[in-house]
């Protein structure tokens, strides 16, 4: 089955029903080992696999020059059918390998937003990375990396550049300022971070109701065991209304996102449509209806509320739009991403392209959101308080609504937060590759 959020490891013409993280994509134009795997020679297979593949092929350049570009970036940075493909990339398959067989990336353990005045704030520190031992924490805000103010690299557009790093053992110098004030520096030094998929679970009593909360962070292949067991501990509480914390999950594989609905919603609706894939016009043999489950400790929910924010995309999204037209669905926070569409991967050499391939849409033909999913209920991420902390701003806004039905805020400020999700966002700017990779 293919995956949607940027990195997968299908094979070639979907002709394997096992395609997995764990596959080996094969090449359009055969065994790698004999082709072409200088530069020229790669940006050619690329070429051939996006004029057969690419979901918007008939808009690609009709003469192309594979030889004319120095790498395969800028040979795709030319193919991409902006401004709706902001997500079509090449990675190498020993990356894309490592993080969606365990969530493993080369890098310091955080994750960042950028405030309007383009202050660096930390939003995630994950457990025994680099920035962990190095006493980051939720909230902080780094204002220079390596001696350069933080908005002198985003204004020269560099500031992926001098976070981002190819092998363990590189060291960068932060200077940061947490929540009380107190300014410092740390040297953090890149190692093989582990980032949690399901990174936190609690149960929380509302009016009387238990309300499971859960914090979801990736959709790849350790996901299903990791939700199975969140969703057995709901069940044995007796959770009745449930939050996904989707905030900062770029999404991953379509099959995580089909195990995810079906434990939301139960096994009384497993066989029927959860979405739809569709192909170009090339592979239409390849468009699929994609049902729910049968799957054990299903909370067979008839609400369900999502905390969301720029960074919520691909699965993410879909898991929302997909469970529209069968339970209440609430969404808290700011209008998602915006990723409708998604990749099968292709082998090139040692490196993996994902070219954008299908769209996908829900089982009422729902799927234009390009623009992002608006929030029911608009809230702040709180950084000043942790993630799973009942006070901060989301989800307190969440567990509000269980206990209300309401927003908690007056409908002329809603609506106002609605018509301003609509508005181009800054995360565009920064590029898909930001979004899905923390560093």
């Amino acid at each position: 089955m293919p995956r949607f959020a940027a990195l997968l490891a299908a094979c070639l013409l979907l002709l394997s029903s096992g395609c997995g993280g764990s596959s080996t994509a094969s090449s359009e134009a055969g065994s790698s080992s004999a082709l072409d795997c200088s530069v020229a020679g790669q940006n050619a297979q690329i070429l051939s696999v996006m004029r057969s593949w690419y979901y918007w092929y008939p808009s690609l350049p009709a003469s192309v020059d594979p030889g004319a570009y120095a790498s395969s970036d800028l040979l795709l940075d030319a193919l991409r059918q902006e401004p709706l493909d902001r997500f079509t990339y090449i990675t190498t398959k020993a990356a894309d390998q490592a993080f969606y067989g365990a969530g493993q990336y080369v890098g310091f353990g955080f994750g960042f937003s950028l405030t309007s005045s383009n202050d660096l704030q930390i939003t995630q520190v994950f457990p025994r990375s680099p920035a962990d031992q190095g006493g980051l924490a939720r909230g902080d805000t780094v204002t220079e990396v390596n001696g350069i103010p933080v908005p002198t690299l985003v204004a020269s557009g560099r500031l992926g550049a001098a976070l981002a790093v190819a092998s363990p053992g590189v060291a960068i110098t932060l200077d940061f300022t947490d929540l009380r004030g107190n300014s410092r520096a740390v040297t953090l030094t890149s190692a093989v971070v582990t980032r949690p998929s399901v990174a936190l679970t609690t149960v929380i009593e509302v009016e009387g109701r238990k309300v499971g909360y859960i914090l979801f962070d990736s959709f790849i292949d350790t996901s299903t065991a990791e939700l199975d067991q969140a969703f057995a501990r709901f069940a044995n509480q007796g959770v009745s209304q449930l939050v996904i914390d989707e905030r900062y999950n770029g999404g991953g594989e379509v099959s995580v996102a089909q195990h995810l609905a079906s434990l939301v919603i139960g096994n009384s609706y497993s066989g029927k449509a959860l979405g739809t894939l569709t192909f170009n016009d090339k592979h239409t043999d390849q468009n699929e209806t994609i049902p729910f489950e049968t799957v054990t400790n299903a909370l067979n929910l008839t609400q369900v509320l999502f905390i969301t924010s720029e960074s919520t995309a691909s699965a993410s999204e879909f898991t929302i739009n997909a469970l529209v037209p069968y339970v209440h669905l609430v969404t808290v926070g700011s209008a998602t991403f915006g990723k409708p569409v998604g990749e099968n991967g292709f082998e090139v050499c040692t490196n993996v392209l994902y070219p954008i391939t299908f769209k996908i849409s829900n089982a009422a033909g729902y799927g234009d959101y390009f623009d992002g999913l608006p929030p029911t209920c608009p809230a702040a991420d709180d950084l000043t308080h942790p993630l799973g902390d009942p006070a901060e701003s989301s989800l307190a806004t969440a567990l509000g609504y269980v206990a209300r039905g309401d927003c908690g805020a007056d409908a002329s400020a809603v609506a106002e937060a609605r018509r301003e999700a609509h508005l181009p966002r800054g995360a565009s700017r920064y590029g898909w590759r930001q979004l899905i990779n923390a560093y």
